[in-house]
C-alpha cells in the first residue's frame, strides 16, 4: 500500500460493531519501522500519526497534492541575573537564518527569569521573520525584475 499526501485512508472496523474510518493522510512520516501517516479524520477532524495494517487501504485524492516541508527553529537561551539573550536559527531550503534578542531586569524589577526569557526569545524569533520577510521580498523582486512590499 503506498499513500501520498491528499490521499485518503480508510481503516475498516476490526470488531463486530465497529465501522470504518475515514480520513485524508496530511504527512508520511518515514521511520526506521516504515512510514506512519498523519492522518486528519472526517467524522472528528482530530489528527493521529498510526502505521497502515492490513485493516487499511487507500482511496486516491481528487484534490492537488500541496508540498509539505517541516522546519524547526533552535533557541538557545543565555543568562545572568541582570540580562537574557536569546539566538534563534532556522533552516529553510538549504538557508540558515539567525535572529537575536536581548532583555534586561531594571534593578527596580522583581526578579523573574522567566520573564526575561520570553521576551528575549520573542525578540530573537522578530528578528528571525523580519529576516525571512526580506528574503521572500528578495525571491520575488528577483522573480517578477521589480520591487515589492511584504507585510507580515
Amino acid at each position: 500500500m503506498e499513500a501520498h499526501v491528499g490521499d485518503h485512508l480508510v481503516v475498516e472496523g476490526t470488531k463486530v460493531g465497529q465501522g470504518r474510518r475515514r480520513g485524508e493522510v496530511l504527512e508520511i512520516l518515514q521511520g526506521a519501522g516504515g512510514p506512519r501517516l498523519r492522518v486528519r479524520w472526517d467524522d472528528t477532524a482530530h489528527e493521529t500519526v498510526l502505521a497502515p495494517g492490513p485493516d487499511t487501504h487507500v482511496e486516491p485524492g481528487d484534490a492537488p497534492v500541496l508540498e509539505r516541508a517541516t522546519m524547526h527553529v533552535d533557541v538557545s537561551v543565555a543568562e545572568d541575573a541582570h540580562h537574557c539573550e536569546a539566538v534563534a536559527r532556522v533552516h529553510v531550503r538549504g538557508r540558515e537564518f539567525s535572529g537575536w534578542g536581548r532583555a534586561r531586569r531594571h534593578p527596580a524589577d522583581p526578579e523573574m527569569p522567566v520573564v526575561g526569557e520570553e521576551l528575549a526569545v520573542a525578540r530573537a524569533l522578530a528578528d528571525v521573520s523580519h529576516q525571512l520577510v526580506v528574503a521572500a521580498a528578495d525571491s520575488l523582486e528577483s522573480a517578477l525584475g521589480r520591487s515589492v512590499a511584504l507585510h507580515v
